[in-house]
C-alpha cells in the first residue's frame, strides 16, 4: 500500500519500534483501521514497526498484516519500499529532509536548480556532476554519497535488525563492514558480524537462530570462542587457558538446548583450526588472540634490547649536589638512588605513592641531563591530563601523550606507524595506564641507545586495556627499580597523603577531619541525596572545575556514574526554554554541559574533560556542538561524534586514572562488594590534591583497604622479559651479577 508519513504516536531510539499514523488514498485500508476524525481524501490509518519511514518527503509502499490489539485495527508491517519523489518541489524536500547527510535546504535548491528532475539519475550514475554546485568538493561530495547509496540500505536492514534489539550505531557498523551486501551477509552469514568490534555473539547467535541456522555450524563455534576470548580481555587478560575456553565455549554453544547440540570435539577442532591458520597461538596450556601474543613478545624483546644496549656509565655525584642546590631541594637516599640508577642503565623504574617525591626526582632527572648534555628529551603519559599534569609539575615546556607522540591518531590506529621516536632521553609517567597493545608500540619506537625511565604508582589501578604492563616490569627483577616511600615533609600535613600510606600498610585506622571528611550514608539512594547536596555546595564554593565525583560502577544503583550525572546535570545545568539541545543516541547535551572524552582522537585524548560551548546549526542544515578543552583546544562535532563523550560530573574511578582533582566527592558502600578492592579505593582517594568526602558506609572502607586482591591478569610478560634478558646476556658471554643488573624479583 503506497502511503506518507503523516505523525509520530510513538518512537522508541533504542530499538527503533515504531507507531506511526500514515495517509494513503488506497480504498483497501478496513473501515475499522480508519481514523475516523479524518474528513479529508483517501484515509489515515496507524502502523507498527521498526525504522519505519518518518519523513513527508517521500512516499513509502508499506507491506504487512492487519492486526487488532486493544488499541484497534493496525498495520503491523514486515517491509517497505520508499518511493523517491519525482517534482522538483518532491526532490528538493526529500534532499533538505535531513535523510542525506551533507545537504541542507540551500544545497538541495542548488542541485535541483542545476539538475531538475534528473537529480536522481544523476547521483545513482553521474555524481561527479555535483561537483560543479558551488560549495561541494570532493571530500563533501564522498560524504553525501555515502549517505545516499545507503540510506536505502540502512532503513532495510535496520528494519531487519532492530527486532534483535541491534542498536542504530551497531546497524551503521554493520553497513560500514558490508556495504550494500550487508542484509543478505546478515541473512546467510551472520555470524561473520562476530569479527566487527562490540558485536556480542550473544545477539549474532539469536539472529542465526531465527535464520535456523545449525547449532554445530562452525562459523557459530568459531564465533562464541572469539566471545569468550573478548570477555576475558574486557577483564585485563592476554590468554586464556585453553581447557578453561574450552569449557567456556561448550557451555554457551550449548546453552538453552535441551540435548547437547554442540560436542566438545567439535570446539575442539575450531580450535585447532585457530591455530593452525596463525589466528590465535597456543603456548604451555595458554591460547592468545595473534596480535596480543605479538604485541607480548615483542615487547619484552625491545625492551630487552633497550636494557642490553651498550652505554657509557656516567658518574653524576657532583651534578646530583649542584641540581639540589641549584633547584633548592633536598633528595632522600632513595631519591639519589633513583637519579643514579636512570643514569647507570639504559632503563629503568621509580615507583611510589602520592607524596613521595616522584616529581621531585623528574626535575632532578632532566637537570642532570641538561647539564650532561645529552641531547633531546621527550616526556610523555598514557593520557592528555596525565601529561599536561606532568609538564606543569616539572616544569618543562612541553609534554605529550604517547599516542601524540607515537604519531597514532586514535585508538583503533594500526601499530605500524612510520619513524622512531627523535628522543635521546624519555621519561614516561603514569605508566600503570599502559596497556600491553601500547606498550609495544611505544618500546618498538624508542632508539637503541636511549635512555628510558618509567615512573608510576604500583599500587594504582591496572590499564583498562588488557595486560599489567607497569607491574610486571616492576617485579621481573631484571630492571633497575626504585621504590620511594617516604612521605615529605610538605606532604606530611596531607591527610590524604597520610592516609594513603596508611592504607598501603594495611591500617583502617584512617584519620578523619579537614581535607579528609567520612559522610555516613545506609543506602546508595541516601549517598546519592548526599552527593548531590554536597556537590551543590562545593560547586558553588570552588567551581565545577575543582569538584569530582568518582564511584566504582557505572550502570549499578542510584550511585552509579549514569545514575549521578542525571541527577547533577539536571541540578546544576537544567533544561530552559531557548538553551540550546542536541542529541546522540540515547544521550542529550546542552549548551555548558561538563563532559569528558572517551577515545583518543586528534589533538584529544581519553580522559579529557570540558565543556559544550556552543551548538548550532550549520549552512547545510547538520547540527554540530562546539566543545572546549583545557589549553583552549576546541573541536566541532556532530550527533554520531558526540558518542565518545559522555557527561563529567561523575566519573567512574578508572577513567580517573592520571587525573588530579581538588576535591573529590566519594560514594563508597558494601552493594559495590565487587568493587571493594585496596587499589579501586586507593586510585580513588590519590586523585584529590586538597580534599576528599567519602560518603558511605566504614565497613565498606575497611573491607577496600584489608582487600588486597588485584586484578589478576593472564600475561606473561615479566617472564618473557627475564628469559629474553638471560639470553641476551648468554650471547654476550655475561652471567647475571658478573657484568649485566640483577635484582631480586620485587613482591608487591
Amino acid at each position: 500500500m503506497r502511503c506518507r508519513f503523516v505523525r509520530e504516536i510513538y518512537h522508541n531510539k533504542d530499538n527503533g519500534f515504531c507507531i506511526f499514523v500514515y495517509h494513503t488514498e488506497d480504498a483497501d485500508v478496513p473501515e475499522a483501521a480508519r481514523d475516523t476524525r479524518y474528513k479529508g481524501k483517501g484515509a489515515r490509518f496507524t502502523a507498527t514497526g521498526n525504522g519505519l519511514p518518518d519523513t513527508e518527503a517521500t512516499e513509502a509502499e508499506l507491506t504487512g498484516n492487519w492486526v487488532k490489539n486493544k488499541y484497534g485495527l493496525q498495520l503491523q508491517v514486515e517491509s517497505y519500499e520508499e518511493i523517491l519523489p519525482q517534482t522538483k518541489e518532491g526532490i528538493k524536500g526529500y534532499l533538505s529532509s535531513g535523510m542525506i547527510k551533507g545537504i541542507g535546504p540551500k544545497l538541495a535548491e542548488l542541485i535541483v536548480e542545476r539538475f531538475g528532475t534528473r537529480t536522481f539519475d544523476v547521483l545513482d550514475n553521474y555524481p561527479d556532476s555535483l561537483l560543479e554546485i558551488k560549495g561541494i568538493t570532493r571530500k563533501k561530495l564522498d560524504g553525501i554519497l555515502l549517505s545516499y547509496q545507503g540510506s536505502h540500505a540502512m532503513r532495510d536492514l535496520a528494519a531487519y535488525l532492530t527486532p534483535f534489539k541491534v542498536t542504530p550505531k551497531k546497524i551503521q557498523k554493520i553497513y560500514e563492514e558490508f556495504g550494500n551486501a550487508a542484509l543478505d551477509t546478515v541473512k546467510n552469514q551472520p555470524f561473520a558480524l562476530c569479527r566487527i568490534s562490540g558485536f556480542g555473539f550473544l545477539t549474532v547467535d539469536e539472529i542465526a537462530k531465527a535464520n535456523k541456522g545449525k547449532p554445530d555450524d562452525p562459523m557459530r563455534i568459531e564465533g562464541c570462542i572469539w566471545y569468550c576470548m573478548e570477555q576475558d580481555m574486557q577483564e585485563g587478560h592476554l590468554y586464556q587457558d585453553k581447557q578453561q575456553l574450552q569449557k567456556k565455549a561448550y557451555g554457551q554453544l550449548n546453552k538453552g538446548y535441551q540435548r547437547e547440540a554442540v560436542t566438545e570435539m567439535a570446539v575442539y577442532k575450531v580450535l585447532y583450526q585457530l591455530v593452525k591458520e596463525g589466528r590465535m597461538y597456543y603456548e604451555s596450556g595458554a591460547l592468545y588472540p595473534a596480535n596480543m601474543y605479538g604485541y607480548e613478545c615483542n615487547a619484552a624483546k625491545n625492551l630487552v634490547s633497550l636494557l642490553t644496549a651498550e652505554q657509557e656509565e656516567q658518574d653524576i655525584a657532583f651534578l646530583l649536589a649542584e641540581a639540589q642546590k641549584e633547584l633548592g631541594i633536598s633528595l632522600s637516599p632513595k631519591q639519589e638512588e633513583g637519579v643514579r640508577k636512570a643514569f647507570r642503565h639504559p632503563v629503568s623504574i621509580i615507583t611510589g605513592g602520592p607524596g613521595t617525591g616522584k616529581t621531585t626526582v623528574q626535575k632532578v632527572l632532566l637537570y642532570v641531563h641538561g647539564k650532561l648534555g645529552g641531547g633531546s628529551v621527550l616526556l610523555t603519559a598514557p593520557t592528555g591530563r596525565a601529561s599536561r599534569r606532568m609538564a606543569e609539575s616539572t616544569g618543562w615546556q612541553e609534554a605529550m601523550t604517547m599516542h601524540s607522540a607515537l604519531g597514532l591518531t586514535s585508538d583503533e590506529d594500526s601499530e605500524e606507524t612510520e619513524g622512531m621516536l627523535e628522543a635521546d632521553f624519555i621519561i614516561a609517567d603514569e605508566f600503570t595506564m599502559s596497556d600491553m597493545r601500547l606498550s609495544y608500540i611505544f618500546f618498538d619506537h624508542i632508539r637503541t641507545g636511549s635512555r628510558l625511565v618509567l615512573v608510576g604508582d604500583v599500587d594504582q589501578l591496572p590499564s583498562v586495556g588488557p595486560g599489567n604492563v607497569f607491574r610486571e616490569l616492576v617485579q621481573c627483577g631484571v630492571i633497575p627499580v626504585t621504590v620511594l616511600d617516604t612521605i615529605f615533609r610538605q606532604a606530611e600535613g596531607s591527610r590524604i597523603i597520610t592516609n594513603a600510606k596508611r592504607m598501603q600498610e594495611n591500617d583502617a585506622a584512617l584519620d578523619y577531619g579537614a581535607g579528609f571528611s567520612f559522610i555516613p550514608a545506609k543506602s546508595a539512594e541516601e549517598a546519592a541525596d548526599k552527593v548531590q547536596e554536597l556537590y551543590r555546595a562545593s560547586v558553588d564554593t570552588f567551581g565545577m572545575d575543582r569538584v569530582q565525583v568518582l564511584t566504582p560502577y557505572r550502570r549499578t544503583g542510584a550511585a552509579s556514574v549514569n545514575a549521578l550525572n542525571e541527577r547533577l546535570w539536571g541540578m546544576v545545568n537544567p533544561k530552559e526554554e531557548g538553551k540550546p539541545e542536541i542529541r546522540s543516541g540515547k544521550r542529550t547535551f546542552r549548551l555548558g554541559d561538563r563532559i569528558i572524552h572517551n577515545k583518543n582522537k586528534d589533538q584529544i585524548s581519553n580522559g579529557d574533560i570540558g565543556y559544550i560551548k556552543n551548538i548550532y546549526v550549520d549552512e547545510n542544515g547538520s547540527e554540530l556542538a562546539e566543545l572546549e578543552f583545557s589549553d583552549g583546544r576546541r573541536v566541532e562535532y556532530g550527533s554520531e561524534e558526540l558518542e565518545m563523550v559522555e557527561h563529567a560530573y561523575a566519573t567512574t574511578v578508572h577513567k580517573s586514572q592520571g587525573s588530579e582533582y581538588p576535591m573529590v566527592i566519594l560514594p563508597w558502600l558494601p552493594m559495590f562488594y565487587k568493587m571493594l578492592r585496596r587499589n579501586i579505593f586507593y586510585t580513588a582517594i590519590t586523585r584529590a590534591g586538597v580534599q576528599v568526602a567519602i560518603i558511605g558506609s566504614k565497613r565498606a572502607v575497611c573491607t577496600a583497604i584489608h582487600n588486597t586482591e588485584c586484578d589478576r591478569r593472564n600475561t606473561r610478560l615479566g617472564e618473557r622479559v627475564i628469559k629474553e634478558y638471560n639470553r641476551r646476556l648468554e650471547e654476550k658471554g655475561k652471567l647475571p651479577g658478573s657484568g649485566g643488573y640483577r635484582q631480586e624479583a620485587i613482591n608487591l
